[in-house]
Formats: C-alpha cells, structure tokens, sequence
C-alpha cells in the first residue's frame, strides 16, 4: 500500500502560475526573461523622450525662441505625456489590452525622429506633444506588466523598470548633442543644426524594432492578479476609503516630485546657458556656443536622471516596509537641500562651477525621484484590481500637471512683464501690491530664487507624504 502511493507523493502536481492569463508553461524564469525584455525597452522609449529636450539651447538659436516659450514647451510636454497615462490606463484595465502601449511608443518613435523638419517654435511644439503623448501611452501598460510579471518582487522589478528608464533618458540626453553635433559639422567646420536634427531620423529603425519587442514580450499579461477582483469585493466601506486616501496623498506629493522635476530641466536648461557665456566670457549665445550649452545641458540632465534611477534602484533593492513612510518625507527633505545649495555652484571659480552643479544635480535628482517607483509599488498594492490605473496616476496622471513647474520656476526668474502675452489683469494686479511684493512679481527675483522657490515644493511633497497610513501600507506588503 505504502510503495503504491509513493510516485504521487513524490511527483508534485504542475503549479499554476499567479495570473490565469500567463500559459502554464511559462514558468519564472520565462516571466523574468519577458519582464527584462519590457524593462529594456523602457530603455530605448527614455532615450526617445529626452532627444528633443537636450537640445533646446540649440533649437532656442535656430528658430529663435523666447525665454517664456521654453518654459511653455517643457509645460506643454508633460500636459501631453501625463493627461494620456490616465486615459490608457483606464482602457488598459477595461478591455485587458497592451497594444495601446506598443501604439505609443511606435508614435513617439516616428514625431521625435522628425524634429529636423520643424521651421518655428508651434511646429516644434506639436512634434513635442505628439511624442510626449507617444512615451506616456507606453508607461501604463508597460508598469503594469512588469508588476505583474514580477510577482512577490514587485517592488525590485519596478525600481529596475524606473532605473532603465532613468538611464535611457541619461543616453538622449548626453548622445543626443554629440550625434546632432557629428552630423552637423561639415568639413570646414561650420555648424549647421538642422543637417544634424535631420540625421535623428535614422533613430527610425532601433526605434520600431524596440516597438516590435515590446509587443512580443508583454502579450498574454494581464493587468489583474488572480484573486484581485474577489479582494476588492470583500474591502468594507472604511478599506476602501483608507486605501484610495492613501493613493491620493502619493498622488499629490507626486504630482509636486514632478513639477520639481520639470522645473530643475527648464533651471538647468538656463544655468547651462548661462554658465557657457560666463565661461566664454560672451556677451549673446551663438550657434557654436548653443552646441556647447546644449553639451552641458544634457549631461546636467543625464545627471539628474542618475540620482532618479540610481536612488530609485537601492531603494527597490534594500527598503523594508517599515521604512516606507519615513522615505516618502526624509529623501524630498535632503533633496530641497541639494537644490537650493545650487545657487552657489557659479559662484565658485568657472573651471570646478559645472562639476559642482553635475554633483548638485545628481543629488536634487535622487531627492524628488527615489521615492517614485515606491509609490508605484505602494498605489499598486492599495488598488491590486488597478494596477494600470495605479501606475498610471502615479506616473501620468501626477506628469500631466507637472507643467506648472518650469512655468512658475520661469515666473519668478524673469518676472510678468517678460511675457508678452501676460493678462493685463495680472499686471495690474501685481502693480496694486506694495512694491516689495508687486516688484518681484513684475521683474523677477532672478535664477537663484527659482531655484530657492523649487527646493521649497519639494520640501512639501515631503510634508504631505507625513498622512500616508503606516500600518496599511506594512499590512498590504505582507499581502
């Protein structure tokens, strides 16, 4: 009797996989290769999404654009690339879909590759946007598989996903001037920006392969885990309240992480242009000094998404559960630090100034960017019956109005009568205050305040981040 019953005890039934829409066969490893694939691409779409970015002080020479339309073009950007996640994710959810994802990406692939072909700043504007809305399709999608696939290693999986992601950013940003500056440079030297904008078409084909891998390695993942629906249901009144509090308290302190983000690329954007002139003691900025400025912009920016990623990626690797809350507001705290002591980087002797604003850069990075993929991580485990639709207002739905930052960081630099189009009424308004505070307003406090006024926004994401609920958010991690 015994020896009859011995092979059935020894060989195990076939273990059915997390989520009923992954093939039985497709064991961990095969969803780990099919994750790294998704996060690899998450590479290449980055990449796509800082090309034009990197080379505003180049594109501010060559179709003459004012200090208030950069700032509308980084605004415009984030407006077009956040308010699209939500709406993703919402159909990503409702009809258990991915091809809006690789949809996305094959359009920002196709706008930003042709940037050569603009001739004004609204031509240029409507390439952004198209591209922005393009990459912020991907994301949703793109998250929500990786969670998925990552199964009890969410949170490492998504932290590699928003590191990958910080690094192709990092590879625009730097290879995007070099690559525009090689094809730009004819044989005796003269610069010629748009032959060099021209060439990013090549980008074409890398970009529509990446699209293709996309496509393969996320079809058949669902965006629900097995028992989510059956969980849902069985949340009372006060689950429910608790657990959509807490994703409304990481989205508004997210939303802020983000306009600090968009305002330091427009802030970086300025001190480059302005460190190039100090440093070639010029008096305007030139096509030649564009490229230069546009070299160190990018690697400011590259610099950024380093502290992003990099602090992104330790904290996926080593944070507990019972550290999360205390993250939320001590990493933003240390990051309003490091931007506001970058006022004092041109102050220093022009030969170390921009290596002290690359390490002031990769520390404001780290302080608003860490905490992102956690909050992803968190929202996904409040709302397992959404998780595109977590990661879509974590990442989108927060993006769509970080447009606010580099207009307001822009405001209180140069002022409102910098703006033609300023509303009359707000320059009345500002006449009728006392001078201390109507002066300000009408002329502008200069680069030094908007970095002060950035690091204080910062500072209050963090405060905000002080009502998330500890004990739910431990309880949850177990679950």
């Amino acid at each position: 009797m015994t020896t009859a019953h011995a092979p059935v005890q020894t060989v195990p039934s076939p273990v059915r996989p997390a989520d009923p829409t992954i093939p039985i066969e497709a064991g961990i490893t095969a969803r780990r290769r099919r994750a790294t694939a998704v996060i690899g691409t998450h590479f290449v779409i980055d990449a796509f999404s800082f090309m034009i970015i990197a080379m505003i002080p180049s594109l501010v020479v060559m179709l003459e654009i004012p200090a208030h339309q950069k700032a509308l073009l980084l605004g415009l950007g984030s407006i077009s690339s956040g308010l699209i996640q939500p709406i993703v994710a919402w159909f990503s959810d409702k009809l258990d879909t991915r091809l809006l994802g690789s949809l996305g990406f094959i359009v920002a692939v196709l706008a930003i590759s042709n940037v050569g072909m603009v001739d004004s700043f609204w031509a240029l504007a409507a390439v952004f946007a198209i591209g922005a809305m393009g990459v912020g399709a991907f994301h949703p999608p793109a998250a929500a598989a990786v969670g998925q696939l990552a199964g009890a290693q969410r949170s490492r999986y998504l932290a590699i996903f928003f590191l990958f992601g910080m690094l192709g950013g990092m590879a625009g940003n730097v290879l995007t001037p070099r690559y525009v500056d090689f094809f730009a440079t004819g044989a005796d030297g003269a610069v010629d920006t748009r032959s060099g904008l021209l060439a990013l078409r090549w980008m074409i084909l890398p970009g529509l392969a990446s699209a293709a891998i996309l496509t393969f390695a996320i079809r058949k993942v669902g965006h629900r885990s097995l028992a989510a629906g059956d969980a849902h249901r069985a949340w009372d009144a006060a689950e429910r309240r608790a657990r959509w509090r807490a994703v409304w308290l990481l989205y508004i302190s997210n939303v802020l992480r983000f306009s600090v983000n968009m305002a330091l690329v427009y802030l970086f954007t300025e001190w480059a242009v302005a460190h190039t002139l100090r440093a070639e003691n010029a008096p305007i900025l030139t096509e030649a000094l564009g490229a230069k400025a546009s070299s160190l912009n990018g690697i400011l920016q590259a610099s950024m998404q380093l502290g992003m990623g990099g602090g992104g990626m330790l904290l996926g690797f080593v944070l507990a559960a019972r550290f999360e809350k205390l993250v939320f507001w001590a990493i933003p705290a240390l990051g309003a630090i490091a931007i506001a002591a970058l006022t004092r980087a041109d102050a220093a002797p022009v030969e170390i100034a921009a290596a002290l604003a690359i390490a002031g850069s990769v520390l404001s990075g780290f302080g608003f960017g860490a905490c992102i993929p956690i909050s992803m991580g968190v929202a996904q485990r409040m709302l397992p019956h959404r998780t595109s639709l977590a990661s879509g207002l974590m990442l989108g739905g927060a993006w769509a109005f970080a447009f606010v930052g580099p207009v307001a960081a822009e405001l209180v630099q140069n002022g409102l009568r910098s703006k033609p189009d300023a509303p009359a009424w707000s320059i009345r308004a500002a006449e009728s205050l006392p001078a201390s505070l109507g002066g300000p307003l009408l002329d502008g406090m200069g680069l030094d305040a908007a970095f002060y006024f950035t690091a204080g926004v910062l500072l209050i994401a963090g405060l905000i981040s002080l009502g998330l609920p500890r004990d739910l958010m431990r309880r949850t991690h177990r679950d």
